[in-house]
């Protein structure tokens, strides 16, 4: 079901799940919707799960917001005001980034864990992605797939259905994600998180390598890390099952 609620001030889109157990609060990565959780939605069927739409794309207000403490803010807002109870915050790519913020923001006790999914501490963008979508802003032209996206020969059908819903993201919005992404950075900060943290990577993604997996299992006291053989940045579409049974697991350690 997807819905919609005013938060901070804008209408918010967001696919709600209803289910049992703490509320997975799904937060996309750059140029993304809540589409990118369709798959893990599904493979995740029984759980209790919200996954929401950052504003300039799919229904939610824009303009698009600029770093990742803004989208933790309106992050915040959803949270107190529509998930009841206790949640888990799940962030691919700089929705990963969002979840680092959040926990790092003292929420509250409601809080219980992260799950992290393609992402870092600190988030570097290519200076050609970045001036790519300089380029396609003033075209209108969508840009070409990073490379690292998917894992090789992944089925075509995914690749042609993320296509079809990133169209709801604007290229201005996507943009302004990437470059919120390349200015993240809380590689010295991580010390500082104090719930539990599923962290999860591919070893064929080039935009988010293992290595910045193992940098926040090695600094997040309470982490679990697990590496996905010849996965790519999007396993959470690639690798949907795989990776809401990793998911159920650390929910049931917690």
């Amino acid at each position: 079901m997807v819905g919609r609620a005013e938060v901070g001030g804008r209408t918010m889109t967001f696919r709600r799940v209803e289910g049992s157990g703490p509320t997975l609060v799904c937060v996309h990565g750059s140029a993304d919707n809540h589409h990118v959780y369709d798959r893990l939605l599904d493979a995740l069927a029984g759980c209790n799960a919200a996954a929401i739409d950052m504003p300039g794309r799919a229904g939610t207000d824009g303009p698009p917001l600029t770093t990742a403490a803004e989208m933790e803010q309106l992050l915040r807002g959803f949270v107190e005001t529509q998930v009841h109870g206790d949640y888990v915050v799940v962030g691919h790519s700089l929705g990963g980034g969002v979840a680092l913020e959040h926990a790092l923001g003292t929420p509250g006790e409601r809080l219980k864990g992260l799950v992290l999914l393609a992402t870092g501490a600190r988030l570097r963008v290519h200076p050609m992605i970045l001036q790519l979508f300089e380029q396609i802003a003033e075209s209108g032209v969508l840009p070409p797939q990073p490379p690292g996206l998917y894992e090789p020969g992944v089925d075509p059908t995914i690749v042609e259905e993320a296509a079809r819903y990133r169209e709801l993201t604007p290229i201005a919005t996507g943009g302004a994600d990437w470059r919120a992404a390349n200015a993240f950075d809380r590689m010295e900060d991580l010390g500082d998180i104090a719930v539990p943290a599923l962290i999860v990577a591919g070893t064929k993604d080039a935009l988010t390598p293992p290595r910045y997996a193992e940098y926040l299992h090695t600094r997040i006291e309470k982490s679990e890390l697990r590496v996905l053989e010849g996965a790519g940045h999007m396993f959470l579409m690639e690798r949907a099952f795989e990776t809401a049974e990793a998911i159920r697991g650390f929910m049931r350690s917690m």
